[in-house]
This record gives structure tokens, sequence and C-alpha cells, in this order.
């Protein structure tokens, strides 16, 4: 009986010291994770000619995508050194390790995916075609066919539209110029996500959306190299986090003046 018992102390013991060996070694796999990238510098490539995602302001940057790496540089300890750039730069530059992110409102699009890794999405949206006011020959996609439409260059709408060869695509580099030809016919139609096409709509009486022309929703991700998947792994832990603590709808509230939910980060 007493070499039973002892037995079943042995066995008891050596789950113990296994158990406690499992737990040490998964907190030093979580550290030796965290260690990878806390208080290191990554370069972001930001657009910030695309209020209210991204803006400069007297010479600083400001915008939901901005303060959304800040909120996840606060949760992950990476350190984030922003570098503003045209849309159409920013993949480049990413290939080229110029930069180790992009956030720039940036849709998923299976052509992109080639090229780079997504994040999870973080925000949802679609595109919506601008009009003056007074406009009265646009109110279907074929009402688009021989008129002058102004994108930006490389953007999700730059792609959308060049699909239609019979519309005339005009490509700017920042939303104020396509705006500004708008207001002086020299494009007929602008074409941007809808939030940016509210913003200004929100002040600009002179404006108005072609409510007969929708266009499908589309997932706003951050961009990385196909070879970084540590850092897009700390990344997405983060967003998750910010998307589920309250910070997310604080940005949303702050920016966009709406509630979008997309907690769990589907």
């Amino acid at each position: 009986m007493i070499k039973i018992v002892k037995t079943i102390m042995v066995i008891i013991l050596s789950l113990i010291i296994s158990c406690n060996n499992s737990s040490s070694n998964n907190k030093s796999d979580s550290v030796s994770t965290n260690k990878t990238f806390a208080n290191k510098f990554i370069n972001v490539g930001i657009y910030v000619y695309d209020y209210p995602f991204g803006y400069l302001s007297n010479g600083t940057i400001g915008g939901f995508d901005y303060d959304l790496m800040n909120e996840i540089s606060k949760i992950s300890s990476i350190k984030m050194n922003f570098i503003p750039m045209q849309f159409e730069q920013l993949m480049p530059a990413l290939e080229a390790k110029k930069i180790d992110a992009i956030i720039a409102g940036m849709t998923v699009t299976e052509d992109r995916k080639k090229q780079v890794n997504f994040s999870d999405k973080y925000y949802t949206s679609r595109q919506a075609i601008l009009l003056n006011q007074n406009e009265d020959r646009i109110n279907t996609e074929e009402d688009l066919i021989g008129k002058k439409v102004g994108v930006i260059k490389g953007t999700i709408a730059d792609t959308i539209i060049s699909q239609n060869p019979e519309i005339q695509i005009e490509r700017f580099e920042t939303v104020s110029s396509i705006l500004l030809s708008l207001k002086v016919g020299k494009v007929d139609a602008a074409m941007f996500d809808k939030v940016t096409c509210d913003h200004y709509l929100s002040y600009d009486k002179d404006l108005k959306l072609a409510e007969g022309i929708t266009f499908p929703e589309e997932n706003y991700a951050i961009a990385f190299r196909k070879d970084e998947t540590a850092l897009l792994n700390e990344i997405n832990k983060a967003l998750y986090e910010v998307m589920n603590n309250g910070s997310y709808n604080t940005l949303i509230q702050k920016h966009l003046g709406t509630n979008q939910e997309t907690k769990s980060n589907q």
C-alpha cells in the first residue's frame, strides 16, 4: 500500500513539474515574441490627402488611419515612423523596403493580395460618385460613358473606372485637385470612397451624390511585405484589441461621425 501511495505521489509530482515547465515555455515564447518588436521603429507609409482617413494640418499628420496606427502602437509597443507619400508610391516603396507597412484607406483586392499581405480589415466602405449640384445628365453607370471622371491615381476608383474604356479617366494626386477640377468643369464626376464624399457634402452644398450609382462594399486593411508575417501577426493582435476595447469606436466617432461596429474583426 505504501509503495502504491509513493508511486501515485511521484506521478502527481511529475505532472506538476511538466505543467510548470510548459507554462514557463509558453511565457517565454510570449515574451520572446514581444521582444522582437517592442520599442522598435517601423516605417509606415501613409496617404495624407484623403480626409478624414489621412490629412496634413499645419504640417502635422492627422486622421483616422494615423490615430488607428498610434493606438496599435500603444498596445504592441511598436514605434511608428510615419512617411507621407502619394498613393501610387506606396506599393513600390513597400517592395523596395523603404517602408514596412502601408495604411492608406487601402482596399483589399485579389490583385493586391498577390503583391502584399493584408492585416485583418479595419473598416468597410464603398465607392461613390460625386457630382456638381446642377449636373442632371449622370444618374446611372451608363451615363458615365463619354464623361470625364476624376480619380486618385492607383486607387480602387482608378481600377474600377479603368475597366470601362468608354469612360474618360482623369488621374490626380489629391482629392482637392479633383474637386477643383469638378467645380470648374474640367471633369464631369469624381469617384472616392463614400466616407470622403460624405465629408465634403457635409459643408459644400454645391455638390451631390449620384444616388443611382452604387458599388460593392470593400474592406480596408494595412499592407505588409509577403515575408513580414511576424510583424503582420503582431499588428493583427494589437488591432484586434483596439477594435474590441472601445478605442476603435472612439476613433470612428471622432473622425467619421458614425459607429461602425466591426468587433472581433471578422
